[in-house]
């Protein structure tokens, strides 16, 4: 006779305490969290060009050197770009005093028409002249800001912190913005670095951007939260971890992460 508290597999009596204990025991090592190898990378890696035409003036960075944002990094001969703006420029003042004259033209003819001196026919003929005015005056404000906007995209600006990872292009070198751009610098954000993982699908379910994650190398833990999970072309998923860079992280690193 078996007790109601026990439970026998062969010679083998377990009381409900036993049993209790192993399925915490399962339950606890169940519990445990994953880890798995990952190496750390650039954030924001991209490759900038000057989107102008041009001949390379200066190239004022190294590769490893750290930038702020808005920070000059290189510039080509803007000489041409000046002329357009100052060509430009000076359309729009010819423009604007004609555009002031036919406005005055404007007034007198109401102003003769209201007494019945001037005829319908001239009237409309004012009108016509000050709206072509007007269009003209509008059309040579854009070019002045066209202008002005290719003379800017003469000088190439960091667009956030960041540090400097290639330098490909040297002064002489001529940028064509009617083919594909030559390079000119590779850079990434200064103060973040990625940790990425690959995963199979059944490691990667249930796994949410902003999910709490801990990154470790050697004897260092980072806990950090999940940037992105991505699938990739062979059916596995790609993890990324952001992390504050730090002088004891760089990128190529191996590490590990630890997901719950």
């Amino acid at each position: 006779m078996i007790k109601a508290n026990s439970f026998r597999r062969g010679r083998e009596a377990f009381t409900l305490p036993h049993v209790i204990a192993c399925v915490c025991l399962m339950a606890g090592s169940s519990a445990q969290a994953s880890e798995y190898p990952a190496m750390l990378d650039w954030s924001g890696r991209v490759v900038l060009t000057l989107p102008v035409s041009g001949v390379l003036e200066s190239v004022t960075v190294q590769a490893g050197q750290n930038v702020k944002k808005g920070e000059l990094l290189a510039s080509i001969d803007s000489t041409l770009y000046k002329a357009g703006v100052a060509e430009a420029r000076a359309d729009m003042d010819r423009l604007s005093e004609e555009h002031a004259d036919a406005d005055r033209d404007l007034e007198r003819v109401k102003e003769l028409y209201a007494r019945t001196v001037a005829s319908t026919t001239e009237l409309d003929a004012a009108k016509l002249r000050y709206a072509r005015a007007t269009s003209g005056l509008a059309a040579a404000q854009a070019r002045v800001e066209r202008a002005r906007r290719l003379l800017a995209e003469t000088e190439l600006l960091a667009p956030f912190d960041a540090v400097i990872l290639q330098r490909h292009a040297e002064p002489g070198l001529v940028i064509s913005s009617q083919c594909q751009p030559a390079p000119v610098l590779t850079i990434a954000r200064s103060d973040e670095l990625i940790a990425r993982a690959e995963l199979a699908p059944a490691q990667a379910v249930g796994l949410r951007i902003g999910g709490e994650a801990v990154v470790a190398l050697a004897e260092k833990e980072m806990r950090t939260r999940i940037k992105s999970v991505s699938p990739n072309v062979d059916h596995r998923y790609a993890l990324e971890l952001a992390l504050p860079r730090s002088d004891d992280l760089m990128a190529g690193q191996a590490v590990s992460v630890r997901l719950p």
